[in-house]
This record gives C-alpha cells, structure tokens and sequence, in this order.
C-alpha cells in the first residue's frame, strides 16, 4: 500500500524542484537581484548616489584640510514582506491513489502531487520576479492581496524618470532612436553612468520598428518608408550603432491566481535602461517562521527544508480530518546597492507613451 506520509516529504519535494530547475523560466529579475540571505525580516535600504567627480579644493602650505561635506545617503529600514501558501492532500485525494492498483497510474498521480507543490516554490519565484521588474519599471514595489497593502518607495533622483519628445505609438513622427541616444546622454552628464541596455517588451519595441524615422534610417532611398519590410534584427543593430544601447525585449507573464489570465511582468510603453555591469543589487531573503521556529525544533527539522536560498518548505500530517499540507513560505525584498556601478543611481525610466 503506497504511504503518502512517507512520499510527500520536504526533503522529496526540494529534490523534485532541484530536478526541475533546468526547465524553470529564467528571469531576468534573477540576473539584476541575484539572492542574498539575511537574517530576520527587516531590510535597510540604502538611497542615494555617487553623483559627478568634485575636484579636490586648493589649499595653502601648512593650513588645515578644508573638510567635504559628504554626499546624502538614506537608510531606510523596512519590514519585508511575507509570502505563504499551501496545498493538501486530502482523505478523498489520498483514498483514491491508496485503492490504486496499477503502480504506473499511482506514480503519475503522486508525480502530480509533485508538480503543485513545485508551482508553489515556482510562484514564490514569480513574487519576487514581479517586485523586480516593478521596481525597475517604477521605482516603487507594491502589494496588494489577500487583506495585505504595502507599498515600498525606493525614491528615485527625479532625473532617472524622463519621457519620449514625441509618443513612440505616433508612428509618423515620433523618433525613438533619437529620443534613446538623447536620453542615455542626458543621463550619462548627470549621473557620470554609462547606460548599455535596454529593458521593454516587444509591443514597444514593435513602436520602434514601426516608427518612419526608423525605416527612413534604414532604407534612406526608399520613396515609400511605411511599405518598406523592416528585420528586427536590423532595428538593433541599427539602435545598438547609433546609441551604443542593446536592446532586450522581455515578455514574460505570470497569473494572480489559479486558471488566472496572463499578466505581463513589464509593462508596455516602458523602456528601463541599465549599466553595463548590470547588476543592480540583491533580492534579500529573510528568515521565515517555518525556518526560524520549525528547522531549529528537533520535532519538526526532518519536516522542513529550505529551497531557493530562502524559501521554505513544510510539510505537516493532521490527523483529523486526515491529510497531509505543504507549506511553502518566504520573505522576500528586491534592494539596490549603494555602489554607483549598480544601485539606485544607475537606471533611467522612461515612459513612451506620455
């Protein structure tokens, strides 16, 4: 008789996951915040930039060092927030696959079992993907589910928001190539920071492509520019000589809930521009409850594991009504680092659409 106690163990779920890790989406909030542990659930967050090289004052002979006032730095403390969830299996689902007597239909139930607790820890992943790609598209994080509201502003320089000189979706005069070269040198005379690429999707993209100026750069002789058959390719490399910005185009969707519809994780009518390192900090992790109370407990440790860095995996057997629930859990906070290189001082925001 199969046990199911003794299948749906945390240790069996987080090798599962680890299996399946080659077929998981790769997120590009996954490149810009990689990972980091930290302990407990607050975060300091730290605003502010290096900003434009200060010549060192003149000073006479034997006179005291005159003294420089120090750039402003912010460090704000922040209460991450906490993200749970979870799955059971109950005594009709447990009853069914116990009366199964055929082994390969009984594995493909249990392999199923696996799969929605793997889209668990997956849509863990996706919460923190969605705060990534709002902070970089925003400038703030916001949340807003199952009785939680919290917003997280991570106060931007003002200057890192700009707009396009004329619409992007007016295909008849707006000029995005030119708006992108102006707006990277804008940027790069008031933050001292060489911008390299370009975040949108490819509906924005598709404006540059679409855009006369564009074709009329690409075909100068051409008598008719809206009739002329423009390769993406040919866009960014055209974008990419003219601006020294290479373009990425990044479509990925996530569901609010279960047989939910598509949202996208970026926006359309956005364009984040980014440095050349481009890492802009870390996806802090916090200690969950699970892993506080239950990984340190002698009763509960062999019912817990921890997956992704810092997310929790608990399972727990109750016996009336009998089943068994898996718990998956994390804390979770994009922040930038304080380096100018990365960090808050080195992304430009750019609306296309206003």
């Amino acid at each position: 008789m199969i046990n199911l106690f003794d299948i749906v163990t945390p240790a069996n779920v987080a090798y599962y996951y680890d299996k399946s890790l080659a077929d998981q989406t790769a997120y590009l909030g996954d490149k810009l915040f990689p990972v980091k542990k930290i302990a407990g659930l607050e975060l300091n967050k730290v605003s502010g930039s290096a900003g434009l090289p200060v010549a060192l004052t003149e000073s006479a002979f034997d006179t005291q060092a005159t003294y420089r006032d120090r750039l402003s730095i912010e460090i704000q403390k922040s209460k991450m927030p906490f993200f749970r969830e979870a799955m059971k299996i109950d005594e009709t689902l447990r009853q069914q696959i116990v009366q199964l007597s055929n082994d390969t239909v009984a594995k493909t139930y249990i392999s199923q079992i696996f799969d929605d607790t793997n889209n668990l820890i997956r849509g863990a992943k996706v919460a923190r993907e969605r705060m990534a790609m709002e902070l970089i598209s925003t400038g703030k994080v916001n949340l807003n589910g199952n009785g939680v509201h919290l917003e997280y502003d991570y106060h931007l320089n003002k200057k890192q928001f700009t707009k396009a000189s004329i619409k992007w979706t007016n295909s008849a005069t707006a000029n995005p190539i030119q708006d992108i070269a102006d707006m990277v040198d804008q940027f790069n005379r008031d933050f001292r920071v060489k911008l390299k690429y370009a975040v949108m999707t490819t509906a924005t993209f598709n404006l540059i492509k679409s855009a006369e100026s564009t074709r009329k750069a690409l075909y100068p002789t051409a008598t008719d520019a809206k009739s002329v058959f423009v390769v993406p390719a040919q866009v960014k490399e055209l974008v990419a000589n003219a601006t020294g910005v290479t373009i990425l185009t990044y479509d990925e969707v996530y569901a609010k809930e279960v047989g939910g519809i598509a949202h996208p994780l970026f926006p359309d009518n956005v364009v984040t521009f980014l440095p050349a390192g481009g890492i802009l900090g870390n996806m802090c992790m916090g200690t969950t409850p699970e892993e506080l109370d239950l990984l340190t407990n002698p009763k509960f440790a062999s019912n817990t594991r921890i997956v992704d860095t810092g997310v929790a995996v608990f399972t727990n057997f109750i016996p009336h009504p009998v089943n068994v629930e898996t718990i998956v859990s994390q804390i979770a906070l994009p922040s930038f680092g304080a380096d100018v290189s990365g960090g808050a001082g080195s992304i430009l925001i750019a609306n296309v659409d206003k």
